[in-house]
């Protein structure tokens, strides 16, 4: 899982803006195996060290201030190109081009990479532009003047001045997988029994149906996929994030529903925090799932029920499983 560190306010358009983290996998992560270099890409600054490992930037004699943004490519990557809107999983150590003194590293304090959103407005505009053509795998030093950093404002919390220059070494790990927005996966067919998942034009689900086949009480818990998806399989402590919509069985009142709003739902899988027939249901199944589950009261809101879930009620859901962390 990659995170972002809360203390990583350097890269930022506005300093206090809070960004969220994704994790996956694509692109490259480079070869592990090269060994230290050291190189001069702006005059006067020179860069050691090897690709993945925390690198030495030092400048010869400060103030070093630069006209536009600039990126040299220090070792070559191999992976696909970076683009505008990425999910960019990285390294970086920022040095104040005035100062010569490291203002932030992701190799400090645990050196695991961060996360960022290539995106106009979300981080400083010369990181934006010193990145995208760049290729994933590679490691760049990306000079940036005030203009394209933090203006003549600067950034007081990291010691940055209105004339700054920020130089920047970054190892560009890979390219995170855009979240899903619904379930992907290979279709099945649901059991004999329980009521038909109906869903709208864009294959949205919108509630269940009955026929003179579907059981008229859900007895036992039934968890069945109607799409299973690619992903890890979910974990009991995790966050799972999914639309959902759900139902009094077999095919009386929609109570609750996420695809309205547009915004997913996210809930912990910890006993205590949700009925036991949520956790037993979607603990196991893949990310990337749309997942049918008929709860009976006695694993659901039992004999107190909640909201508009009365007593004694049996329910009926379809989740879409799009992340769990």
């Amino acid at each position: 899982m990659v995170r972002i560190s809360a203390r990583l306010l350097v890269l930022l358009a506005a300093p206090l803006l809070l960004l969220t983290a994704a994790c996956g996998d694509s692109g490259s992560s480079g070869d592990e195996s090269i060994e230290a270099t050291e190189s001069e890409p702006f005059p006067g600054v020179t860069v050691s060290g090897e690709l993945g490992a925390a690198p030495e930037l030092e400048i010869a004699v400060p103030p070093f201030s630069i006209e536009e943004t600039t990126t040299e490519v220090l070792i070559e990557g191999d992976g696909d190109t970076v683009q505008a809107g990425d999910q960019a999983v990285l390294q970086y150590l920022g040095v104040n081009g005035r100062t010569g003194e490291e203002f932030d590293s992701t190799w400090s304090g645990g050196g695991e990479p961060v996360t960022f959103a290539l995106e106009e407005g979300g981080l400083i505009q010369g990181f934006l532009d010193g990145l995208v053509g760049q290729t994933y795998g590679s490691r760049v030093a990306v000079a940036i003047p005030p203009a394209a950093g933090y203006g003549e404002a600067g950034n007081p919390q990291i010691g940055v001045e209105g004339d700054d220059t920020l130089v920047f070494v970054v190892d560009l790990v890979e390219a995170e997988p855009p979240p899903l927005s619904m379930a992907e996966g290979e279709e099945q067919s649901l059991p004999a029994g329980l009521p038909e998942l109906q869903t709208d034009a864009a294959g949205v689900p919108t509630g269940f149906e009955s026929d003179a086949d579907t059981e008229t009480k859900a007895d036992e818990l039934v968890a069945a996929p109607a799409i299973v998806g690619a992903g890890p399989e979910v974990e009991e402590g995790q966050t799972v994030t999914v639309h959902y919509v759900g139902q009094l069985y077999p095919d009386k009142k929609v109570f609750a529903e996420s695809w309205t709003g547009g915004q997913p739902a996210e809930f912990a899988l910890q006993p205590g925090a949700l009925p036991q027939g949520f956790l037993d249901g979607l603990i196991g199944q893949p990310v990337g799932s749309r997942v049918v589950l008929a709860i009976p009261s006695d694993l659901g809101y039992g004999k107190q029920g909640s909201g508009p879930i009365p007593a004694d009620a049996d329910l009926i859901f379809a989740f879409d499983i799009l992340a769990a962390s």
